[in-house]
């Protein structure tokens, strides 16, 4: 278990929720595991009753591949529970939000309700292309901004803009979430700021934020705020949570990530790691595997920066797959790449050798990214072995299920 709950408390929280129409609670129910689990159904029917009286934001999670996961978040957005638990910025601060708005995707809006509630200026600009940062920095430095907030990979794409006019911005805040850091994006950052802190945000549209970090904080380790409850679970950890103020109160909701408990070196307990997605089990040919132990072995091959699937699927099931492309970025060899991958793997070297071009490398100049949320998914499906400009429409999956 991650974090503390007393059981009576736990036990009585879930009979609220039941008799205001959650899930029932059995008579017999001594224990957290006695409990239902809930999902996004439960979600929106709460979440929705509440905002008929008190208003809310409607934002969707999911929604390329299938359905969109409806949540009504509050307008406050939970912020007086997380800011006494988190505060990256104070008055006076000048905040460029980066992340995309529109399509119901909360980032953007979290964090222009965060600059509110920190009384702080936010810029609302959307992500930038490396080579536009260079028009807008005298602006930025005008303004004071010296915050940022985005997605790694928007974060990595402005830092290379600004290396790139051998100026600089006295940026000493950065906020991210929504996807995991890699060594290239993370090195991009400290070159171009120096003196910036990085603080974490790891939560879904459902939930909202559920843990954070901070500087001093071990950047994979996150840490539970208070009054919550996470088990961890091979099927998607399980959240539950008490007390009033939080965007949706629940009790062992089904995450789609699995997470492990962490020690962290800034000493603060309940801290947690995201091992990557419940879902990410795939077949290739027969073959099992997991995108996130696939992708952490290729990133160790020298010249390897970052890397993706794209899959084909094949005809008997969705979540097989009948040819694997790696497209991966940096100087590495595309024969290395694969060799890498069978030597680690001794089953797809067993389908790489029944099934010539079911499995190979190629080096691309640029990943595919989510044009919603400027995220580079670490596994798409495609239709064919086709080149892509690097934007995705097409079904994807991520391996971060952060927030907001």
């Amino acid at each position: 278990m991650i974090g503390h709950i007393p059981t009576d408390d736990l036990l009585a929280h879930a009979g609220k929720l039941a008799d205001a129409g959650g899930p029932p609670v059995s008579d017999t129910a001594r224990e957290v595991s006695d409990l239902t689990v809930s999902g996004p159904a439960e979600i929106y029917a709460q979440t929705r009753l509440a905002a008929q009286n008190a208003g809310s934001v409607l934002m969707s999670s999911g929604g390329t591949t299938g359905t969109p996961k409806l949540t009504h978040v509050p307008h406050g957005m939970a912020l007086e529970r997380l800011l006494a638990f988190w505060r990256p910025l104070q008055p006076g601060d000048t905040l460029l939000n980066l992340f995309n708005a529109g399509r119901m995707w909360g980032s953007h809006y979290y964090m222009q309700t965060l600059a509110e509630k920190c009384r702080c200026t936010v810029v609302p600009s959307g992500p930038y292309e490396p080579d536009e940062v260079g028009r807008w920095l005298a602006m930025f430095g005008e303004v004071g901004v010296n915050a940022l907030a985005g997605t790694p990979t928007g974060l990595a794409d402005f830092a290379r803009g600004v290396l790139d006019t051998g100026e600089s911005l006295p940026v000493r805040t950065i906020i991210w979430m929504a996807e995991p850091w890699t060594g290239n994006k993370r090195d991009l950052i400290r070159r171009a700021f120096p003196g910036a802190g990085l603080w974490g945000n790891y939560g879904s549209v459902e939930t909202w934020v559920m843990a954070a970090n901070q500087p001093g904080c071990d950047e994979t380790v996150l840490h539970l705020l208070p009054d919550q409850l996470m088990e961890p679970d091979e099927d998607g950890a399980l959240l539950s949570r008490v007390g009033d103020g939080w965007t949706i109160p629940v009790v062992r909701y089904r995450l789609g990530d699995r997470v492990a408990p962490a020690d962290c070196r800034c000493g603060r307990p309940d801290g947690l790691t995201v091992l990557g997605r419940a879902d990410d089990a795939l077949t290739l040919r027969s073959a099992l595997f997991k995108v996130s132990e696939l992708i952490d072995v290729v990133r160790r091959e020298p010249g390897v920066v970052e890397a993706q699937l794209r899959l084909t699927r094949a005809t008997d099931s969705a979540r097989a797959a009948g040819a694997l492309t790696l497209d991966f970025t940096g100087t590495a060899d595309p024969d290395a790449v694969c060799d890498r991958l069978t030597g680690e793997f001794y089953h797809l070297a067993a389908v790489a050798r029944q099934y010539p071009g079911a499995l190979r490398a190629r080096q691309v100049s640029r990943l595919a990214r989510i044009e919603r949320t400027n995220k580079v998914p670490a596994m798409l499906w495609q239709e064919s072995d086709e080149q892509h400009d690097g934007t995705e429409n097409a079904g994807a999956y991520s391996r971060s299920g952060n927030p907001a």
